[in-house]
């Protein structure tokens, strides 16, 4: 990786001396060193036992920096941030296009203990993430929007790597600390989220209508209560018109 651009990565983490960062896939440590100069503690996640292995015979033991053999997506990180005393940590990586999406439902499931995130993904990813909602929106789109504010950060071109790959990148910030307050039960947001997107073509009325019958109500309830025209499909629909139909499926 290009040095400028891991010092622009290490910088937008903000960290101070008082916050741990856990890294995802550090490498040999494009932007760990960095990270270990402004963090209190760094503990750095590889999945690949060889890196692992060279990194330990390079560097030894750096003082500030616990680097672990693991699979981040099983990695415990609510146990694992609380057993080395943070409160809240701070997430960093450059992830892998088919890791990006298991590793956002990690992240929300972790919000209680993860600040924010700033992470390296590919740059179509980071424009749906970051627009949020709307036409070209996914259920991970509009679940995140619900969790976090996710903002475009910079963007990478592949030139900066070596060997080169075939996508472009773009480093996002995924803040849940500053993330709007919800009302809906998250539980259930998802469930309206998931329904509404199981088949693009149908219109809401169609995709709810199970969901409804679960919730001992029917579709015109729930079109009533929330104010939603349901002949509007999954896609066209913002976090909170998703949370007033998640509100009009509560008791």
């Amino acid at each position: 990786m290009d040095p400028n651009v891991g010092r622009k990565v290490v910088a937008a983490l903000r960290a101070g001396q008082d916050d741990t960062v856990f890294e995802i896939g550090p490498g040999f440590g494009a932007i760990t060193f960095g990270i270990v100069a402004a963090a209190g503690r760094v503990v750095a996640i590889e999945y690949d036992s060889g890196i692992v292995r060279a990194f330990r015979e390079e560097y030894g033991e750096v003082d500030g920096l616990e680097l672990i053999e693991g699979d981040a997506l099983e990695f415990d990180l609510r146990r694992a941030a609380l057993a080395r005393g943070a409160r809240r940590v701070i997430v960093a990586g450059n992830i892998p296009y088919g890791m990006t999406s298991p590793l956002l439902r990690v992240l929300i499931e972790n919000r209680d203990v993860v600040t924010r995130s700033v992470l390296m993904v590919q740059r179509e990813v980071a424009e749906r993430l970051a627009a949020g909602p709307g036409a070209g929106a996914s259920a991970l789109t509009s679940v995140v929007a619900f969790h976090a504010t996710v903002s475009a950060l910079f963007p990478v071109r592949r030139t900066c790597f070596h060997p080169r790959p075939d996508v472009d990148s773009t480093v996002i910030e995924v803040d849940f600390e500053g993330a709007v307050e919800r009302r809906a039960d998250p539980g259930l947001y998802s469930d309206v989220v998931h329904a509404a997107f199981a088949s693009r073509r149908k219109m809401l009325r169609g995709t709810l209508s199970e969901l409804a019958v679960r919730r001992g109500v029917t579709v015109g309830d729930v079109e009533r209560r929330s104010g939603i025209d349901l002949t509007r499909r999954g896609e066209t629909l913002s976090v909170e018109e998703f949370e007033a139909l998640a509100l009009a499926l509560s008791p």
